[in-house]
This record gives structure tokens, C-alpha cells and sequence, in this order.
């Protein structure tokens, strides 16, 4: 399996763009605007929300009444707030949100990496960078932020990466959480459900304004478009004793009708000009933290993208997402079902222990992409003394490189 890997500059508009693709994903960066990645895209596929009545403007030639939303994924400080210096007054904002960062580039065989790294930013007194990664064979984007003090005074302050998914044709998250509470929005907000079975939130888009915190607690969620095929997974760390804003490791702003409050007023996203266009703002925050004057903080994050057919996401690891379990069916011989989405180009096998967790046997069930969902549905013998099967990704060069899910037969 040949591994390609590009790194190119090319223009959307009067910006410059960065460009970084590979056979699955591709994502396009603009340094003059606020660092952002404007375009991650799934076998061509756009993933990400862009702004269509700002696309490709400059600063200066955007229409002040439109706001600076361009869409895309950015990085802030945390926590936002409007009562004191201790929090964040944006967006707008003239160094995070709509500066322009500095920016390198490396290219290998192997991975591309883009490296921008913001102005100083008196009020905060930092200055924020984001290393953004892709390897050849994979659908994952790495992306490694870090936020210094470099400024002459302590400060205490959370690393916020958002990204802004496409909700046009419906999208429904799924969160491992102990809960959630609404932070914004004038009206409960009818579509979001906690399973306390479960322990999971699920969202799905519904065109009213809100904003939640959730509670999440093993580190991923994913954007789940069933309409066009795709999960986005975003995985993160998280810390449970971490002091995060607003109680929280992630939050999601759901954009659309209606009102919420802002500065004591009242603000109807639907009445200003452009309106609001179907989106959901994914944000992770890393535990707020006290920097001396040289210090850092660093937060890693990734982005995870894959095909799949499934009406709802159970996991999500290395490997993949599971929309259905690996499921076991007995019989002559044995059933094997389930549904996946993978996010490595690599080849599927199922593995069978015995009682001491050796193995004694292995079933190829071939080539599997990002591009492709993975519906398993295969009748397999197993050897005498078979008690569970993983299923397995393997590399081009048969390196392992994790286990999809796994099945107890007994």
C-alpha cells in the first residue's frame, strides 16, 4: 500500500492558504486569520463549517456588520467572560481570533506538519501556538496546542480549541459523560438527552441557539452525519480533579433561532445580517492553569474522520468508531457482525484466543480504508477452545496497530 503524503500553498480569495493532504483527508490553514483551519474535508467530503459570505476576505475587506465568524476550528483562551481581567472579552478579537500567527511548514515521506504561533497578546499576556500533524496512512490530524506566558505578570488561563462542524444536513454528538448543564440560550433546548444508563449525552442539531457543558469523561465525542456517511471523532485528555471553565472539559454551541443573553442584552443571532447558518461549535478546554512569567501549558487534540453506516456511536479508540459492537452468533460455523468506521488504510483480521489468551487462529478479512465503512457480517470457523476474537488492524508492513473491538463467546 503506497503511502502519499502533500504539503502545498495555494489562494482561496485574497488569503493564503496551507494545504495538507493526504489519500482520505485534507484540511487547508490560513495564518492572517487567526491561524485558522478554514477546510477539513473526508475523501473530498466538507466537514468543517465555512462562512460563505466571508470566504476568502481579508480582514480588512469583510463587511464589519457580518462579524468575524469565517467557520473552521480555532484556538482561544478560556475562560470567556465580560465581568473582569480573568476573563477572556471575545471574539472579536485583534491577536486570537483575527490576527495573523507566524507559520512554518515540514514535509517527509511520511507526514506533514504546519507549526503557527500567534502575537503577543497584552491582556492575556500569552501567546498561543498550535502544531497541526497528518501521516499518509491515516484519516487522524494531530494538533498540539500550546499556550506561554510572555508577558512580565502571573496568569491563570485555559487552552479552548474550537471547531465548527457542518449541521446543513443534520448531525447528531455523542459524549461518555455524567451530564451536562446549558450555559446559553433563552429556551431549554428540546434535542439534547442524557442516558444515565449509558452515561452518554447525545445531541442532535435542531435550529435553535444554545450552548452546553458536558461533563465528559472518556476523553472523545463524535459528530455523527448520517445523511452523508461520515463520523468525526475529536479526542482529548481529560482530567477529572481539573478545574475547567464553566465546570467542563467540553461544550457545544448549537447555531440557530432564537435568543440568548449577552452583556444583560438580549441578542437574536437569526436578525443579524447572513443570519444563522446550520452549525455546531465543537470546544475542548484544557484545565485552567497558572503560568508564571516563561511558562507553558500545552493541550493535544485530534481529529479522527471516517465513513461509516450506523445510527449511532457506541465507541470510539485508536483504530476506529464503533456504530454496532462486534456481536457472535453460534452456529456451524459461527457469525460475526458489526459496523465500523476505521481510520487507518490497513488490513482487518479476526484473532482468536483460548483460556490463556494465545492464539489459535486468525481469520484476513482484507483491505480496509477511511474511505469505507466497515459492515461485518461473515460466518467464520474457530478453533476448538476458541473463548473470545478481537478484531485487529495491521499496518502495510503486518505491524499491529490496535485492536477495532473485541467479543467474549462465553
Amino acid at each position: 500500500m503506497a503511502r502519499t503524503i502533500h504539503l502545498a500553498t495555494h489562494n482561496i480569495g485574497d488569503w493564503l492558504a496551507l494545504e495538507v493532504s493526504n489519500d482520505f483527508v485534507s484540511l487547508s490553514v490560513v495564518p492572517e486569520i487567526g491561524g485558522r483551519v478554514v477546510d477539513l474535508s473526508l475523501c473530498r467530503t466538507p466537514v468543517f463549517y465555512a462562512n460563505p459570505r466571508l470566504r476568502g476576505k481579508s480582514i480588512s475587506a469583510a463587511d464589519p456588520s457580518l462579524g468575524k465568524n469565517f467557520g473552521g476550528s480555532k484556538v482561544w483562551p478560556a475562560p470567556q467572560g465580560w465581568n473582569s481581567e480573568a476573563e477572556w472579552p471575545g471574539p472579536p478579537d485583534a491577536v486570537f481570533d483575527c490576527g495573523a500567527y507566524d507559520w512554518r511548514s515540514e514535509l517527509s515521506s511520511e507526514a506533514a506538519s504546519i507549526c503557527l504561533t500567534s502575537s503577543h497578546d497584552e491582556y492575556t499576556g500569552t501567546t498561543l501556538r498550535r502544531e497541526i500533524k497528518m501521516i499518509a496512512e491515516s484519516s487522524s490530524v494531530e494538533v498540539l496546542h500550546s499556550m506561554q506566558n510572555t508577558s512580565r505578570r502571573p496568569v491563570r488561563w485555559s487552552i479552548w480549541q474550537v471547531s465548527q462542524v457542518d449541521a446543513a444536513q443534520g448531525l447528531e454528538i455523542f459524549v461518555p459523560a455524567t451530564g451536562f448543564h446549558q450555559t446559553f440560550g433563552d429556551k431549554p433546548y428540546p434535542a439534547i438527552f442524557f442516558d444515565s444508563d449509558e452515561n452518554r449525552v447525545r445531541v442532535r442539531y435542531a435550529d435553535q441557539v444554545a450552548k452546553f457543558a458536558v461533563k465528559a469523561t472518556q476523553g472523545w465525542f463524535t459528530s455523527l452525519d448520517r445523511a452523508q456517511g461520515f463520523v468525526l471523532a475529536e479526542t482529548f485528555p481529560v482530567m477529572p480533579a481539573a478545574n475547567y471553565p464553566d465546570g467542563a472539559p467540553v461544550a457545544f454551541w448549537i447555531s440557530g433561532h432564537g435568543t440568548f443573553k449577552l452583556h444583560e442584552d438580549q441578542v437574536d443571532i437569526g436578525a443579524a445580517p447572513g443570519g444563522c447558518d446550520p452549525h455546531v461549535e465543537t470546544e475542548i478546554m484544557g484545565p485552567l492553569t497558572d503560568l508564571a512569567p516563561g511558562e507553558s501549558a500545552s493541550l493535544r487534540t485530534a481529529w479522527h474522520l471516517a465513513t461509516i453506516e450506523a445510527q449511532e456511536i457506541v465507541s470510539v479508540n485508536h483504530c476506529g468508531a464503533v456504530g454496532a459492537r462486534l456481536s457472535f452468533e453460534p452456529g456451524s460455523p459461527p457469525r460475526f457482525t458489526g459496523s465500523f468506521g476505521v481510520f487507518w488504510k490497513s488490513t482487518l483480521e479476526l484473532i482468536a484466543y483460548d483460556r490463556a489468551s494465545q492464539i489459535v487462529g486468525t481469520a484476513d478479512f482484507g483491505e480496509v480504508s477511511p474511505s469505507h465503512p466497515v459492515l461485518l457480517e461473515k460466518k467464520v470457523p474457530l478453533p476448538r477452545g476458541t473463548v473470545r476474537c478481537s478484531l485487529v488492524l495491521f499496518d502495510c508492513d503486518h505491524k499491529n496497530l490496535g485492536v477495532l473491538d473485541r467479543v467474549s463467546l462465553y
